[in-house]
């Protein structure tokens, strides 16, 4: 198909991923999966433009599978698969379609000639688009990918899904013209031309190739989770210095000390949790969120110290520019029909308009700093914080606030797996008496744990 060859945008090969989208028997065979289902129905005709394209487009993506693995970049393969021999684990969006492809089967199988080489990755999925049903954006991040290259099929269906959901996540997206095809010549310009008002980049095979015999070649090892591990393993035991000599728990012989974070302003981000009426006023006190039994004795009191501690750390984070986040038990919809079951099983009815809802005097949110109403314990599960923090560019959390339910250790353990550093400001929360216990002994990995005068200082500096 003819081509204009628009400019292909710099392109950083260590952070550029060829993303290969469903180049399998299902999707883009006549003689397997949906062509086959065509065939036996009687009306493999109307497919002759698709498969025209898939002609066409298997030696494009295969001359730029190959450019990739040349370069040393990441190509990563996507595919319509279920985990299950018999996809019980399919979504209901390609069931109610009678699309099933179980693992391990034909179908699944990649075309000849664009098979994944040994230890490129292989994203399964059962659904149109690959980042609602797959781990794939956590991967990317993992890897330091920030723009994708996308090639394969369909161009309005599985790729346009794919590249929706990657430009709304932040990465640059480019999408290979004659390298996608589509159920027809006209809906594949169609799409084409959609694609070209979506902030997204659209490119030609050759144009694509031409920039990359410029462009440097990927270091592998920057990757390599087996090199970048290597500055962290342990040469000795590492034994605190406890009472009698002895290490406090098996992991701290072979685990360091955790890493110091920085408090860089343009990288960090303030989260303050739960400090709200719900929380810190004994007048809700039988609200249905504090059990009654001795671990809660004093809590209120204990409320009362931290809350201008939280305060103090507020103003310091304001007057060092760094982003605020204030994330509340709260439902978005009336009584709280949208909180976490084991919220509600407790007896909240709780909605972001409600008394219990307000936030407490010392910390209450100012003009330009975001509020977040979450379901559950976590200040990352129901709650859009992650991608804000990502948007914002922030690396690094400092967490306060109240942990009645765990909510800032479970968050804490939600920032990690994430891949963002945390410092918990220790006398800027608090919690159950066993639960500040356990928080004052959570510096470890990527978490550190200090006090309102610490950040002080280390924002000083």
């Amino acid at each position: 198909m003819p081509l204009d060859a628009p400019a292909v945008p710099t392109l950083d090969p260590q952070k550029t991923a060829l993303m290969v989208v469903d180049m399998q028997y299902f999707d883009a065979s006549r003689d397997w999966g949906e062509g086959r289902t065509a065939q036996d129905l009687g009306v493999i005709r109307y497919f002759d433009e698709y498969f025209a394209q898939i002609d066409t487009i298997t030696p494009v993506i295969a001359d730029l599978i190959a450019t990739f693995r040349a370069k040393h970049m990441e190509v990563i393969h996507i595919r319509v698969a279920e985990r299950t021999k018999d996809s019980r684990d399919v979504g209901l969006k390609q069931l109610v379609r009678g699309l099933i492809v179980p693992s391990g089967s034909k179908e699944a199988d990649f075309l000849e000639g664009l098979e994944p080489a040994a230890d490129e990755i292989v994203i399964s999925k059962s659904a149109s688009g690959v980042f609602a049903a797959t781990d794939l954006h956590r991967i990317l991040r993992n890897i330091g990918i920030d723009t994708l290259v996308f090639v394969g099929t369909s161009t309005g269906g599985c790729v346009q899904s794919a590249v929706y959901d990657a430009t709304d996540l932040g990465y640059r997206v480019m999408v290979v013209e004659d390298a996608c095809a589509d159920s027809t010549f006209a809906s594949h310009a169609a799409c084409i031309a959609n694609t070209k008002k979506q902030a997204t980049s659209v490119v030609a095979a050759a144009a694509l190739g031409e920039a990359l015999a410029a462009a440097a070649d990927a270091d592998p090892a920057q990757r390599s989770g087996i090199e970048r591990v290597r500055p962290y393993l342990p040469t000795r035991p590492f034994l605190p210095n406890t009472p009698g000599g002895g290490a406090a728990e098996p992991y701290s012989t072979i685990f360091g000390p955790a890493i110091q974070q920085a408090l860089t302003p343009a990288t960090t981000a303030l989260v303050v949790i739960d400090a709200q009426r719900l929380t810190c006023d004994p007048a809700f006190r039988n609200a249905g969120l504090q059990p009654p039994n001795a671990d809660f004795e004093g809590f209120y009191d204990r409320a009362a110290d931290a809350l201008p501690r939280m305060g103090e750390l507020l103003g310091l984070c304001r007057t060092a520019g760094i982003a605020v986040f204030h994330v509340r038990t709260a439902g978005n919809l009336s009584e709280g029909r949208d909180l976490a079951p084991k919220r509600r099983a407790l007896g909240l009815a709780l909605a972001a308009d409600d008394e219990a809802a307000a936030f407490m005097p010392e910390v209450t949110p100012a003009r330009g700093e975001a509020v977040l109403n979450k379901p559950a314990s976590s200040a990352f599960n129901g709650t859009a914080l992650d991608q804000l923090l990502a948007n914002a560019g922030v690396d690094t959390v400092i967490l306060a606030g109240v942990s009645v339910d765990s909510g800032i250790e479970s968050s804490m353990r939600s920032a990690g797996d994430r891949g963002y550093g945390s410092v918990i400001a220790i006398d800027a929360c608090v919690a159950a008496a066993s639960v500040e216990a356990q928080l004052a002994g959570a510096e470890r990995g990527i978490a550190n744990v200090r006090t309102v005068a610490e950040i002080a200082q280390a924002l000083a500096r």
